[in-house]
């Protein structure tokens, strides 16, 4: 081979070595760019997250407050009031955040725990929620799921329960043909709470009222809505009972005008990183309420 060949043979050696290694060097340099942007994502969904647990603080003062200044739990008072966009920094005052937040009452909707007892299914029980679930433009055949799945958790005559107990509203997606657009819809209305929890009358909508008071008709529900939305609320129990035309149902009924249990939502955008969570609080007398469960 000439010498000059030869020489060629070398640069075209060289140029192969110089392409591949900046082939590699760019790859390693890429890798490095995705680990680098992965390990930020989580630290801001990390950061996200303690924002998160802030939020929930949040909502247990503003409770805590309302528990001291009212006698009554009512859809007009602060806690109510949603939180959208609120520009808080993080814990190294380097950043900011955005946070919106939300405080539902609870005891304001359909408790499922009422659908069954010792772990037999209640046919009244049942046709309210059938007929709930109607006025909401939900199949009512997800009642009889509903309330199976109620009583499989309760320990039965004789036999132990078959199924651990709702914890919220969300386990309902291991039911067939129940999706999670249908839980956001039925978070609205239906709550797991602990057997026994009166509903709040002056929280709960008509809907919940019919399903929840036998024999109530949905135009009288609406027309108490109404007046009490008006600012002509309920002070008590009884004050509720001497407004209704028929109160042979509604005596019978657990009712109230005061709620403990509060369900907060919250979602924190920290860059590119969107965090959301839900916490259920139970609030008692005059001390800060209690986290009983946290999702996200």
């Amino acid at each position: 081979m000439s010498p000059s060949r030869q020489k060629g043979m070398a640069v075209i050696g060289a140029l192969i070595v110089v392409a591949a290694t900046s082939v590699a060097t760019a790859s390693i340099m890429e890798r490095q760019v995705v680990l680098a942007d992965t390990l930020i994502g989580e630290r801001d969904r990390v950061q996200a997250k303690w924002l998160l647990r802030g939020g929930v603080d949040w909502a247990r003062v503003i409770l805590l407050n309302d528990a001291r200044n009212n006698a009554v739990t009512l859809r007009s008072s602060v806690w109510a009031q949603p939180i959208v966009g609120l520009e808080i920094e993080t814990p190294d005052g380097t950043r900011r955040a955005q946070f919106s937040g939300l405080i539902e009452d609870e005891q304001g909707k359909y408790n499922l725990a009422r659908l069954a007892s010792g772990g037999e299914v209640k046919g009244s029980e049942l046709v309210a929620l059938q007929g709930l679930l109607q006025s909401l433009g939900m199949p009512s055949a997800l009642a009889p799921a509903i309330a199976l799945r109620v009583a499989q958790s309760q320990v039965g005559p004789g036999r132990p329960a078959t199924a651990v107990g709702l914890r919220s509203l969300e386990d309902l997606l291991a039911l067939e043909g129940v999706s999670r657009n249908m839980v956001a819809v039925l978070s609205e209305w239906l709550t797991v709470l602990p057997p026994g929890t009166p509903l709040n009358v002056n929280t709960a909508r008509a809907e919940v009222l019919v399903a929840s008071l036998p024999g109530l008709d949905l135009a009288t529900a609406r027309s108490l809505v109404e007046e009490r939305d008006g600012g002509i609320w309920f002070t008590s129990r009884g004050d509720f009972l001497n407004r209704l035309e028929n109160t042979e149902g509604a005596r019978r009924a657990l009712l109230d005008v005061r709620s403990e249990w509060f369900k907060v939502s919250g979602e924190v955008q920290l860059d590119h990183a969107r965090v959301g969570m839900t916490a259920l609080l139970h609030r008692q007398g005059s001390t800060p309420p209690n986290v009983i469960w946290v999702r996200g």
